[in-house]
C-alpha cells in the first residue's frame, strides 16, 4: 500500500507540469497575438493618417491656385477709373511690341549680338535703350489695364508677366544674356493678339515720338 502511493505521486507531478507548460505556451501565445493585433493597428492607423494629409495638401495647393486666380479677377474695376485707358494701352502695346521687335528681336535673332557681328556693340546699345523704353510703356500700360474692367480680366495676368520679365532686359542685354528673349517675345506677341481679338485693333509701332504718358 505504500509502495502504490510512492508511484502515484511522480505521476501526479508529471500531469501538473505538463498542464503548467500548456498553459505557459497558451498564455505566450495569446499574448503575441494581442501584440501583432496591436501592431497591425497601429500600422493602418498610420497609413490611414498618411493618407488623409496628403489628400489634404493637394486640396489645400488647388485651393490656393483657384484662390490666386480669383483674387486676380477681384481686383479688376468694375467701371472705367481711367479716362481714355483703351487708346493709351493701344498706343502703349503698339510701341512696345513694334520697338522690341526692331530693335532687340530683329538682331537676336540674325546674330548682330554675338560676338564679332558688324554693328554689335550699336545694336546692343540700341536695345537696351530700347529696353528701358518698353518697361517704361508696359508699365504705361499695366496702369490702363487695371483701370477697364475688359481688359483687366484678359490681359491683367500676361501685362504682369511682361513687366516682370522687362524689368530686367536691360541690363541682361548690356551683360550678353540673351536667354529670355524668346520667352518675352511669346508674351509681347500674345498680348497684342488677345488685344485684337478684343477689338482693340493694336498695330505695331516704332515710332517713339508716339509714346505714352501715362
Amino acid at each position: 500500500m505504500h509502495l502504490s502511493r510512492a508511484a502515484a505521486v511522480p505521476a501526479l507531478l508529471s500531469v501538473a507540469l505538463v498542464a503548467g507548460c500548456n498553459n505557459s505556451s497558451t498564455a505566450s501565445s495569446s499574448s503575441g497575438g494581442a501584440a501583432g493585433s496591436s501592431s497591425g493597428s497601429s500600422t493602418a492607423s498610420s497609413a490611414s493618417s498618411s493618407g488623409s494629409s496628403s489628400t489634404t495638401g493637394s486640396s489645400s495647393n488647388a485651393t490656393g491656385s483657384s484662390g490666386s486666380a480669383t483674387g486676380a479677377a477681384a481686383s479688376c474695376p468694375s467701371s472705367n477709373t481711367r479716362s481714355f485707358a483703351k487708346t493709351r494701352f493701344v498706343t502703349d502695346i503698339g510701341l512696345t511690341v513694334g520697338t522690341f521687335h526692331r530693335w532687340i528681336w530683329k538682331p537676336y535673332k540674325a546674330g548682330t549680338f554675338n560676338k564679332g557681328s558688324h554693328g554689335r556693340i550699336r545694336a546692343i546699345v540700341k536695345g537696351a535703350a530700347v529696353a528701358g523704353l518698353d518697361l517704361h510703356l508696359m508699365n504705361n500700360a499695366k496702369k490702363n489695364v487695371e483701370a477697364n474692367p475688359t481688359l483687366c480680366k484678359v490681359l491683367a495676368a500676361p501685362i504682369e508677366n511682361a513687366v516682370r520679365d522687362l524689368g530686367g532686359l536691360k541690363g541682361k542685354i548690356t551683360s550678353g544674356d540673351f536667354t529670355s528673349l524668346t520667352s518675352l517675345e511669346s508674351t509681347l506677341s500674345g498680348i497684342l493678339t488677345t488685344g485684337n481679338k478684343h477689338g482693340l485693333g493694336i498695330t505695331e509701332s516704332t515710332d517713339e515720338s508716339k509714346a505714352s504718358q501715362g
